[in-house]
């Protein structure tokens, strides 16, 4: 098979699974449950940020996934392991997005690149320490999340809300924390574009071919946006009802996932948003010692079944995609 039909065959995975981490995107969800911007606006914000976000920052961890994960007893990355790592990812993405789940991206990825790599050389077909140290990061940063939400809300009610006089003192002050809150959504989404559609289609890079990964991220950037566009406000809203919602304390929940996405994005380390979210919303109710509502369990298990699902998908899918020829 030419270079023209491999790169167009890649080009075409690449808008499915970017379409699939749209429709898992619930960055936007403390927008939606703080009722600061409609459904509307939201898309349309999102589209633009997806699309800047993945041309600008892709390549670094794009890099990482590309060329850093497969282990020693694999020689070469061929066409048809990457076929395999991007259909698992976009179909497990999907599943999950159907579920209203969010889900990792980067779990799925690696999921798949380990259950290739397994298959094909065995133990020694995943670069078991590259995982380990990113584990470190995928363990740390819910737990930063958590407890830097927890500790910001608690300083903004001592020393904000709490002296407020009164409910239009109250409102105004809202009012500029939702102002607050839009700049920092900006950069998680401007971030998470990055980070997420790197993982997916990083796994490209490893191939020895002419196809340009400034074009594919260009690509995946506006396919990631029609998927938030057409099946992410499931996910949006699913996660945006966790608990209740006001700008500030979706502020709260927004610091550690805008800071520590845009540092690991920044230096190539690929991460987890969906994580660091979930673990911020759940550290919220507890700051505010208020209830979470249901779907957090759905959540949990999903995110427990991501790595072998992934891994089974890309196992059981390897040798029907290996007949075809390139």
């Amino acid at each position: 098979m030419n270079t023209f039909s491999i790169l167009s065959i890649f080009i075409l995975i690449s808008i499915l699974i970017s379409f699939a981490i749209g429709a898992n995107d619930e960055t936007f969800s403390t927008v939606h449950g703080s009722k600061t911007l409609t459904m509307r606006e939201i898309l349309i914000f999102a589209t633009i940020l997806a699309i800047l976000g993945t041309f600008l920052l892709g390549r670094a961890v794009s890099d990482t996934v590309g060329n850093k994960l497969f282990g020693s007893g694999i020689s070469d990355i061929t066409e048809n392991m990457v076929l395999t790592v991007l259909i698992s990812t976009s179909i497990w993405l999907i599943i999950s997005s159907y579920l209203g789940a969010p889900i990792s991206t980067t779990h799925s990825t690696i999921g798949s690149i380990m259950g290739v790599g397994i298959l094909i050389g065995g133990l020694n077909g995943v670069a078991w320490l590259k995982i380990l140290e990113m584990s470190f990061w995928w363990v740390l940063s819910p737990i930063i999340g958590f407890a830097v939400t927890y500790i910001v809300y608690k300083l903004l009610h001592k020393y904000i809300i709490n002296r407020l006089k009164g409910f239009k003192d109250f409102e105004k002050t809202e009012r500029i924390f939702a102002y607050i809150l839009l700049i920092t959504i900006g950069l998680t989404a401007f971030s998470r574009a990055g980070n997420d559609c790197s993982n997916a289609v990083g796994i490209v890079i490893g191939l020895d071919t002419d196809i340009s990964i400034d074009l594919i991220l260009f690509i995946t950037g506006i396919s990631l946006s029609l998927g938030i566009i057409m099946l992410g406000r499931t996910v949006i809203k699913s996660v945006g009802n966790l608990t209740e919602l006001v700008p500030s304390s979706a502020f709260a929940s927004e610091v550690p996932t805008a800071g520590i996405l845009f540092i690991g994005t920044f230096l190539g380390i690929p991460l987890s948003g969906s994580h660091m979210l979930v673990a911020s919303l759940v550290g919220l109710s507890k700051a505010r010692k208020a209830p979470r509502k249901g779907g957090l369990i759905k959540i949990i298990i999903i995110w427990i079944l991501t790595f072998p699902m992934a891994a089974l998908l890309a196992i059981g899918l390897y040798y029907p995609i290996s007949l075809i020829s390139f």
